[in-house]
């Protein structure tokens, strides 16, 4: 562009020589400016850090185990942190991607798929409360008669949702592993949104059976009892991960992981999260999330 300008000059009079001069600086200011702002613009999607959380839990109850984290990381970057719940799983890679939001917190499965789909979102860290691993457990009343899988033919049974990672992908792998099939093998399939339903719907006996994340077990046994029974339960399965987004620079992706890294060592996040599950959190990779990637593939 500086060129053309410069190339015109020899065929202007000398009033449009100084209108054009007047001009030519007046582009250079703007492409100077301009690569001022882009070089040193902000990364975050606004000015207060915008964490998106799936929705596994009541919304009450998420707010409550995250503020922790979002106390932790407003006094670590000096920022306002806000908290929102998404509508669906799937939603929180849209958020990434489009900058509505920072930081995500994602199931494994949902994980998996915003990864595929957005490549460029940046894996942090892993929920460690405590050991950093859970399980898919399928469950029925103690009461119910119903011991194996191969009693539910024929009977009523709760997911979660189709993005939920203990609520349905993984269950539907321990029924193929007892040589059934998930479509077929039940009268009838709910889709209840969040584990503490169909924890509920169980112990009220409104579906004979019902898949659910193993972290929400002793919440479960405190509210309606001892009432329920393991039919079968999966292979270990890596907690939720968070991740920022791709407009996240790198040195603020490193940054990020130092704070999780150190949480369970900062005295106020440890008293912070003394009566609640997640206790710090594990920095590993992508890598970790390959036992549900191949769940994936199988199902």
């Amino acid at each position: 562009m500086v060129w053309a300008v410069f190339s015109e000059f020899g065929k202007l009079t000398d009033d449009s020589m100084k209108n054009s001069t007047r001009l030519f600086r007046g582009l250079l200011c703007i492409a100077l400016l301009g690569g001022f702002f882009l070089g040193n613009r902000i990364s975050w999607a606004s000015d207060t850090l915008t964490i998106a959380c799936i929705p596994y839990r009541p919304k009450p109850i998420l707010q409550e185990q995250l503020a922790p984290l979002v106390e932790l990381l407003g006094r670590k970057l000096q920022r306002k942190v806000q908290v929102v719940i998404a509508d669906s799983y799937a939603d929180i890679g849209e958020r990434l991607h489009h900058q509505v939001a920072d930081i995500g917190i994602l199931g494994p499965k949902s994980y998996v798929e915003a990864k595929a789909k957005y490549p460029a979102i940046h894996y942090l860290a892993t929920n460690k409360s405590p050991e950093g691993f859970y399980h898919s457990l399928i469950l029925s009343r103690k009461d119910s008669g119903l011991r194996t899988i191969a009693d539910l033919q024929g009977k009523s049974f709760a997911y979660t949702e189709r993005g939920s990672t203990s609520g349905y992908l993984f269950p539907r792998q321990l029924i193929r592993r007892q040589g059934f099939n998930p479509d077929t093998l039940f009268s009838v399939s709910y889709f209840l949104n969040k584990h503490d339903k169909v924890y509920a719907a169980i112990a009220y006996g409104s579906v004979h059976a019902g898949a659910v994340s193993s972290t929400g077990m002793d919440d479960a046994v405190q509210k309606f009892g001892d009432v329920f029974l393991v039919l079968d339960s999966s292979d270990p399965i890596p907690r939720n991960a968070l991740v920022a987004g791709p407009h996240i620079s790198l040195p603020e992706v490193r940054k990020l992981k130092e704070i999780l890294r150190s949480a369970e060592d900062d005295a106020i996040f440890k008293e912070n999260s003394q009566e609640l599950p997640n206790k710090g959190f594990w920095i590993k990779d992508d890598s970790l999330y390959d036992i549900v990637r191949r769940q994936q593939e199988v199902n």
